[in-house]
């Protein structure tokens, strides 16, 4: 650049701060007196509001007034309301004359004063009424009275929400011009900072002309430029070799000057191994531009083979005359390595069985493998440029922008979900999903595989079924077994007993009827009566032990306090029992899975717990029942027992509370004893039962 170009683009330079200087000086006094306006409307809202507020507090008075009075007929309570009266008028004209810019504001004091003057002249009716004792003026009060007042209340609260609101927008106003306020303070200030600085620059531009000659600029701009710069003269010798291509040659830049450049820059040809055309001498002729020449190869003076890309271009003097070349190159063996790798990576993207393919963040496919088309029928062509979930009709587990969500988030995704092939096939697939980042100024791309797990997924279906059905008749043969275990013992109490009560009886007659000589007779049938009554009550016992008649007759809490006395005499363990004294409401077949839970819990404590004492707990908790049993024994560690045959009675408790929609909780620890949680809905239907019994 020439000097006398210098000092004119260095006075515009000087200008242009300004001529900014000034605008941002005339913008500040304009937003200063913006800002006091604004401001000005701030303190006029204030005022509405006060005044209306000030209304407000005059019609409580009234109200209250009117109220006193005709409540006790004082007519002392009644002033305020009269002198509240008189100053409606002057007090509402004052309200009205400030809102005289805001025609909505204006229609709603409207509105009040039209409201207000409705019930004045009802309560004046009701004063009158009052005062001739002809009517209970609390009545009218409570009807029609209140109403209008709690309208006229509705009414100014509405007034005051808009001003307040239109008071938060002025001052958002006021903010906004003092914000603008502050802005252009700063600009002044850098402004004028600017302005000392060209303006010192100004003056001792004269001493640092030498820095603005254009050789030193150009060899500066070249050494610092990232790719490798060689220069020559007409005589195709260097003249500059910026650090770059001195690290690529070999030479440095001081042996370089002035050396052939064949000697310095050698290239050749990478597929064939010769030589590469001599561009210099060609541009040197032609005066043409080269353009970028791709597989040649540069030979370092150490001997290294550097993969290179190279154009050069002629240097043209003021009247286009050539005086020299200037070649450019860098090194491109990591980008070719790069390519080389992508390129397999493809080709064993290929070789996959799975379906892979590539689409940008809306799902526009880029690449398309031949294991996704196999999968999913469509060729290469078919699915290139198309949205794979529209093509494939993909079912998500979750919202695609979710799924999207998660990617930008942690860089993948996995899980299952269902495509369409061509030819209609549902296809289950484990969806794998992997962010891949490009470049600063190209989007993310997603790579994505998909394995297919349709005959897996059938079999878990499968296996899920057979789970159901299992639990199905599981629940039963409980059923079943409870049924069975009613008749025998029914059975056994209404026919097995009568016979044996019926021996007893004909042999108790027979005993009254016998002469006393008949001494051996009478013992024998004494004796005989007694093994009918030792029957009797085993008949009892195994009735009882199939299904206790308390729990059909009594329900469940005293079958539970009868359980608990039998187990306490039998095995010598005291038992602390707390039941409710009315019977919880339980359906039949929830009474008998808890007491038969409650039954496997003394038994257990009975084989394993070697505890002194039992805490039996009935009661309900909102909508469950819930049975505590809590024992001092030696307790147990949970982990030994999970999944063993050895808690297979565990087991049973649990597959029990969950055919009733409940469930039992058990905790343990060696030497702690061993609490079980029984908790079971008071009320469920039978097909929520089956959802909520899963394994």
């Amino acid at each position: 650049m020439e000097y006398s170009k210098f000092k004119s683009l260095l006075r515009r330079v000087v200008a242009v701060p300004l001529v900014i200087m000034a605008a941002l000086a005339a913008l500040l006094l304009w937003e200063t007196f913006d800002l006091n306006k604004s401001l000005r409307w701030v303190d006029h809202t204030d005022q509405v509001l006060d005044q209306s507020r000030h209304l407000l507090k005059l019609l409580v008075d009234i109200e209250a007034s009117m109220r006193g009075y005709l409540v006790t007929g004082n007519e002392a309570l009644l002033q305020s309301y009269l002198g509240g009266t008189k100053g409606f008028d002057s007090e509402y004209r004052v309200l009205y004359q400030l809102v005289d810019d805001n025609s909505p504001q204006k229609r709603r004091l409207e509105d009040a004063r039209a409201g207000y003057m409705g019930w004045v002249g009802y309560t004046d009716k009701v004063i009158a009424l009052r005062r001739a004792g002809k009517a209970d003026g609390a009545l009218y009060e409570s009807l029609q009275g209140k109403h209008g007042m709690d309208a006229l209340r509705e009414q100014l609260s509405d007034f005051q929400g808009a001003e307040e609101e239109l008071r938060v927008q002025r001052i958002r106003t006021a903010h906004l011009r003092w914000t603008w306020m502050v802005v252009s303070c700063v600009g002044l200030g850098l402004g004028f900072v600017v302005f000392i600085t060209l303006f010192t620059r100004y003056h001792v531009e004269r001493l640092g002309t030498k820095l603005l000659q254009s050789e030193e600029r150009w060899t500066a701009t070249l050494g610092s430029i990232g790719d490798a710069v060689i220069a020559t003269n007409r005589d195709a010798r260097i003249t500059f070799l910026n650090p770059v291509a001195a690290t690529l040659t070999g030479w440095p830049s001081e042996e370089a000057q002035n050396q052939p450049l064949q000697d310095v820059f050698k290239i050749i040809n990478e597929q064939t191994g010769m030589g590469a055309d001599d561009e210099v001498h060609r541009v040197l002729e032609d005066g043409q531009m080269l353009a970028a020449t791709n597989h040649v190869a540069l030979i370092s003076r150490d001997g290294r083979e550097i993969s290179v890309e190279h154009n050069a271009a002629p240097i043209l003097a003021g009247e286009g005359k050539i005086i020299g070349v200037v070649l450019v190159f860098r090194d491109v063996t990591q980008r070719r390595q790069e390519r080389e790798a992508t390129a397999e990576q493809a080709a064993l993207l290929e070789l996959t069985q799975d379906s892979v393919f590539v689409i940008d963040m809306d799902g526009t496919i880029r690449f398309w493998s031949r294991g996704a088309e196999a999968m999913l029928g469509y060729s290469k062509s078919q699915a290139v440029d198309k949205i794979s979930h529209d093509l494939l009709r993909s079912e998500f587990p979750q919202s695609l922008a979710g799924i999207r969500a998660e990617l930008m988030r942690v860089g993948h995704w996995e899980g299952d979900l269902v495509n369409t092939a061509q030819d209609g096939r549902r296809i289950v697939v484990a969806s794998r999903w992997a962010l891949q980042w490009g470049k600063r100024d190209q989007a993310p791309r997603v790579l994505v595989i998909n394995s297919d797990i349709t005959e897996r997924k059938r079999g878990e279906e499968a296996l899920v079924l057979q789970r159901e059905q299992l639990r199905a008749l599981a629940e039963r043969l409980q059923w079943v077994r409870e049924e069975d275990r009613k008749r025998v013992a029914r059975d056994l109490h209404d026919q097995i007993g009568q016979i044996l009560t019926a021996i007893k009886m004909d042999m108790t007659w027979m005993t009254r009827h016998l002469p006393e000589s008949e001494v051996d007779v009478l013992a024998r049938l004494t004796e005989s009566i007694q093994l009918i009554n030792d029957g009797v009550k085993s008949v009892r016992a195994i009735c009882s032990g199939l299904r206790p008649g308390v729990l059909d007759d009594l329900g469940l809490a005293a079958a539970i306090e009868w359980q608990a006395s039998e187990f306490a005499s039998r095995n010598g363990v005291r038992c602390q029992v707390s039941v409710p004294p009315v019977d919880l409401h339980l359906d039949g077949d929830r009474a008998t899975a808890t007491f038969r839970i409650f039954q496997e819990c003394l038994t257990n404590v009975s084989r394993h717990a070697q505890a002194k004492s039992v805490r039996v707990s009935l009661r309900q908790e909102d909508e469950n029942i819930l049975l505590v049993v809590e024992d001092d024994g030696i307790g147990f560690c949970e982990a030994d027992f999970s999944g063993s045959l050895g808690s297979l009675g565990l087991l049973g408790m649990k597959e029990r509370a969950q055919f009733c929609g409940g469930n039992v909780d058990i905790s343990s620890s060696p030497g702690n004893g061993t609490t079980v949680n029984v908790r079971v809905p008071v009320d469920v239907p039978r097909a929520e039962r089956e959802q909520t019994c899963t394994y």
